[in-house]
This record gives structure tokens, C-alpha cells and sequence, in this order.
């Protein structure tokens, strides 16, 4: 059961309007489908900068949700070729969660695809999922499931999230 989840979408793209963020109203109605009297809030994007990113996440869980989800910046990007976009969802979860996981999925040219993370502060799970819609639904889909049932084992829900998304990825 949740009854509080802060969703914080990130990216240059999302802030600026460049890209519109489809992947939040989805994330939602995946929440409110299982958990329909959850109170569910959609921060503002985050620019792709890490140090904003934990100053987000921090702000969210001065809140005590339940649940945050981190939306984008879960890939290799930047580090794999410097003008693809910039990841630091997953750094900055791994700065600040004390107890976390992670599962990272690679392309068959060596590229980081997607380092997704799933850590707990305090009574908070923390996950993050990839940018594009398909792989963020489908992480999601699965992440409510897993707390629907009443698992909260991270090391499960890390397992069950990196499966749906690599299945999006036709690998």
C-alpha cells in the first residue's frame, strides 16, 4: 500500500518544453490504477545536472513519500559519446541512498543503455526508470505490481524492473 509518491521527471529537454513529458500522466494513471487514493505529485523537470538532481530528490523526501520515481538520465549518454544526453539519475541515487541496488543493461556495441537503481532512504523506495516511454511505463507497471503485492525486497523489484525494460529494448 502507498499512499504518497512524488514522480520528479528530468532533463533539459523536459524542462525546456523541447520534449513533452508524456511519461509522468502515464506513471500516474499506473499509480492510481492500483492505489487509486494515492496522493500523487509531478515535481518540476530537473535540468540533467547532478547536483539539481539530489537537490530534488532531497526536497521529495523532506515530503515522506512512500515512493519516488525518478523519470530519465539512466543511460551511459554523455560518457559514451559526448554529445548524447546527460545521465545522472542514477550517480546521484548512489550519493545519497544508503541502501541501494542496481542493474545495469548494455547494447551489443559496449553502450550503456540503462543504469537503473532502486535504493530506500529512511521508509522511502527510490527507483529511477529509463526516458523513453515504453521502458518507463513497462519499469513502472512492474515497480507497482511489485509493491502491490508486498514485496519491498529492492534486490526483487531492481530484478523485475531491469527484465520489463530490457524486454522494451528487443534484446
Amino acid at each position: 500500500m502507498i499512499n504518497k509518491v512524488v514522480i520528479i521527471p528530468t532533463g533539459d529537454e523536459i524542462l525546456n518544453g523541447t520534449v513533452a513529458d508524456t511519461n509522468s500522466p502515464a506513471i500516474m494513471s499506473i499509480i492510481l490504477e492500483k492505489f487509486p487514493a494515492c496522493e500523487v505529485k509531478r515535481v518540476r523537470p530537473v535540468i540533467d545536472d547532478e547536483e539539481n538532481i539530489i537537490e530534488s530528490i532531497e526536497i521529495a523526501l523532506e515530503k515522506n513519500p512512500e515512493l519516488i520515481i525518478l523519470i530519465g538520465g539512466t543511460g551511459g549518454g554523455h560518457r559514451y559519446i559526448a554529445t548524447l544526453a546527460k545521465d545522472y539519475t542514477h550517480c546521484a541515487l548512489i550519493k545519497i541512498l544508503p541502501e541501494i541496488v542496481f542493474k545495469e543493461l548494455y547494447g551489443s556495441n559496449g553502450h550503456l543503455w540503462s543504469k537503473l537503481v532502486c535504493g530506500r532512504k529512511n521508509q522511502t523506495l527510490v527507483v529511477n526508470v529509463p526516458g523513453p516511454y515504453a521502458e518507463a511505463t513497462e519499469a513502472v507497471r512492474v515497480l507497482i505490481k511489485c509493491i502491490f503485492d508486498g514485496i519491498m525486497d529492492i534486490n526483487y523489484i531492481i530484478n523485475e524492473i531491469a527484465a520489463a525494460v530490457k524486454k522494451q529494448y528487443g534484446v
